[in-house]
């Protein structure tokens, strides 16, 4: 169970990782897709990142 909790926690850092990185391309000038795309993009990441961190916590409760 340890291995699927740090699985998933893997998972939810590379997702904000890479919202953070659609966020810096937005703030770039000059960039395609156009920024309020790779805004929603990031926006999307976050969210998802933060559902399986909170469901890696939940996990990580229940399984003490």
């Amino acid at each position: 169970m340890i291995g699927v909790i740090f699985g998933l926690f893997v998972i939810s850092l590379l997702l904000f990782l890479g919202a953070f990185n659609y966020f810096l391309l937005s703030q770039k000038a000059g960039v395609y897709p156009p920024k309020q795309t790779l805004r929603r993009k990031a926006m999307g990441f976050v969210a998802i990142g933060g559902g399986v961190l909170l469901l890696t916590f939940i996990l990580f409760l229940f399984s003490q």
